[in-house]
């Protein structure tokens, strides 16, 4: 499989947007494949820091690779949807469920994906977020949910045009807590399956979220006039700071996209996590999760 490095708003196209709305219309499905080769300007600095946040379906990828198992308790109780009532709840526990969709998407549990597939279309309701060209982008998914390339190209396009979708109907701020929800789910699951194991593909699976940290706390620092956002940040800051003290050393460009078969989601780097400091990333990763869904 291509070394692809999806934007994390993958999550808003193919699942965040699964199931929401009555709508069939069909122009509107097909115009995700017409505007397929659209690519996003980079002249803003909002537009630039979307790239390079590897998204929850990438990251699950290379765990299942990894020989990693599934690990259901892991995952945020379905039956706690009820506790999120503001919208900045909601946004954050949408990006939340659908990681969880996505991990159990992945891994092929299907009664687990009904049941996230239900929260995740509550809550892009609640949020009153279109659902119609989700639809579609899922049925495609499903289609090829075995053969990894397509599925990756699926993502890419779908991102691309959700991205747009977004921004043209000013949901930013509700973006960026999705974003949020979802990648600190992610490295959750992650960090406590490393922990866990000490296998050392996950370990390096956590190390290079290093990648994702600093954009993400740049994108929400767009939004801190949004108080929802602002709450947050400081924490992102203390996440970021611990993986600001990992070592990084440089990779060959011709091994850089893969490493003992595993898909490398950083750019040209891999980075050293010591076993203090997986503890610390999980520590604080844990303290932020809970105040995202209790």
């Amino acid at each position: 499989m291509k070394k692809k490095i999806l934007k994390l708003l993958f999550i808003m196209s193919a699942l965040v947007l699964v199931s929401c709305g009555e709508s069939n219309n069909d122009e509107h499905a097909n115009a995700g494949l017409q505007d397929s080769t659209t690519s996003v300007p980079d002249s803003s600095a909002e537009q630039t820091v979307f790239y390079n946040l590897p998204s929850p379906l990438e990251t699950f990828t290379i765990l299942k690779i990894s020989g990693a198992a599934f690990d259901k308790s892991l995952l945020n109780p379905v039956d706690k949807i009820s506790k999120y009532t503001t919208n900045a709840a909601k946004a954050i526990n949408l990006g939340i469920y659908s990681t969880d969709l996505s991990m159990s998407f992945m891994y092929k549990q299907n009664q687990e994906v009904n049941l996230y597939l239900k929260n995740v279309s509550a809550l892009s309701n609640s949020l009153q977020i279109d659902g119609s060209y989700g639809q579609f982008v899922f049925k495609r998914m499903q289609a090829n949910e075995n053969n990894l390339d397509s599925l990756m190209q699926i993502v890419s396009e779908a991102s691309v045009n959700t991205d747009i979708y977004l921004k043209e109907n000013q949901r930013n701020s509700a973006v960026v807590l999705i974003a949020a929800g979802a990648w600190i789910e992610s490295l959750h699951i992650i960090a406590n399956i490393a922990n866990k194991t000490q296998k050392e593909d996950v370990i390096a699976l956590v190390a290079d979220q290093r990648v994702a940290i600093s954009p993400l706390v740049n994108m929400l620092e767009q939004h801190q006039s949004d108080a929802d956002v602002a709450v947050i940040i400081e924490d992102m800051k203390s996440l970021a700071s611990i993986y600001a003290l990992l070592e990084a050393k440089e990779i060959a460009t011709a091994t850089a996209s893969v490493e003992k078969g595993i898909p490398n989601v950083g750019n040209n780097k891999s980075y050293s996590l010591s076993k203090d400091q997986l503890k610390s990333i999980l520590k604080k990763t844990e303290a932020i999760r809970n105040k995202f869904t209790n």
